[in-house]
């Protein structure tokens, strides 16, 4: 195989979008505690972000290792589900992932060993760091195997969310946040439902193989019930919680999610869509929206409290870090895209 080919399959198999999605909440922790007087420690930061980003391509690795078979068998995913099919095409061989997964795991432990013992960000900084690799390797490995348990969705919820937010928070201040825990619990929720409706075109293929996530325990129609539910009471989420020091202004910039709101509700209620490729790809591209949505939203108003705080190359340097995530998820899209070109 070429480099050049070889290179983009890399990068395929590391997911580079999802995993921006769980560095961003990590940002959003560390912004927090900023808008509260908290200088960012730049090297903390920086070592903390290479180390969430290492657990997620691991978490990743690990997925595409253990799902092999079933997304061998799947013949109805998108470009959203079904894993990145470069094992299955055998662009990589399978037990590259695993050495790779291995490899992320190592840089992880090495960076929070680095934080706690010379950085020293607090009691907490390991126990943090292996809830998100036990979540991350057991995703899929055995003998837990949370997605294949209906544990699946939940644990995103759980690292995706609340641990990857507080601990962006926690490696800057030693301390936990009450403010934090509520602005991480939107963000939750959307991923949880990027989760949920991803899983809709892979029902065949997960069912066949044992993999008993909430679509294939609830069924299609009953698992649309639950998306569009959750999906309001996201955004009922995110006003319910600016009484508690979350900034007023979210509520004000959550009217840009309204009207992928009111669509991917409109669309996931006609039965067509439930059986329809296109109709769930789009879904699933609009729920990845709002999910990226909420944790900018957060960030905005968070970055809006805290001027006059702090200075103004700190927040240029936070809007640095976004566009970095940002540029790896538009180079993990093209690679995905020239693989799937590959496979047609």
């Amino acid at each position: 195989m070429s480099f050049r080919k070889s290179l983009v399959s890399w990068l395929t198999l590391m997911r580079l979008g999802p995993t921006g999605r769980g560095v961003l909440p990590f940002f959003l922790g560390a912004v927090i505690a900023w808008s509260q007087g908290t200088p960012i420690e730049w090297p903390v930061f920086i070592l903390g972000s290479i180390a969430v980003f290492a657990i997620m391509v691991m978490t990743f690795l690990f997925n595409e290792y253990y799902d092999y078979e079933a997304d061998v068998a799947n013949k109805d995913f998108h470009r959203l589900s079904g894993g990145t099919r470069v094992l299955p095409m055998g662009l990589l061989a399978r037990h590259q992932a695993l050495i790779g997964a291995f490899v992320c795991l190592t840089i992880a432990i090495i960076i929070g060993l680095l934080l706690y013992f010379r950085y020293q960000t607090g009691p907490y900084t390991i126990p943090l760091g292996l809830l998100a690799i036990f979540i991350g390797y057991f995703y899929t490995a055995k003998p837990l195997q949370l997605c294949y348990h209906g544990l699946g969705e939940v644990a995103i919820w759980l690292s995706c969310g609340w641990l990857a937010t507080i601990s962006g928070y926690y490696l800057q201040t030693g301390h936990f946040d009450a403010v934090t825990t509520l602005a991480s619990l939107p963000g939750a929720t959307s991923v949880f439902l990027v989760i949920l409706i991803n899983e809709f075109p892979d029902i065949a293929s997960d069912r066949a193989s044992g993999k008993k996530n909430l679509v294939v325990r609830l069924g299609k129609e009953r698992a649309a019930i639950l998306y569009s539910v959750l999906l309001v009471l996201c955004y009922v989420n995110i006003i319910a919680i600016i009484p508690f020091g979350v900034p007023a202004v979210s509520g004000l910039f959550s009217v840009l999610l309204l009207p992928l709101i009111v669509w991917n509700i409109r669309v996931i209620h006609y039965r067509e869509s439930l059986d329809n490729k296109g109709a769930l790809e789009g879904l699933s591209l609009r729920t990845t929206t709002i999910d990226h949505l909420i944790t900018f939203i957060y960030t905005a108003a968070f970055i809006m409290a805290g001027i006059g705080i702090v200075s103004t190359g700190e927040v240029l340097a936070i809007v640095l870090a976004y566009v970095i995530v940002f540029v790896l998820e538009v180079v993990g899209l093209s690679c995905s895209q020239m693989v799937a070109t590959a496979a047609e």
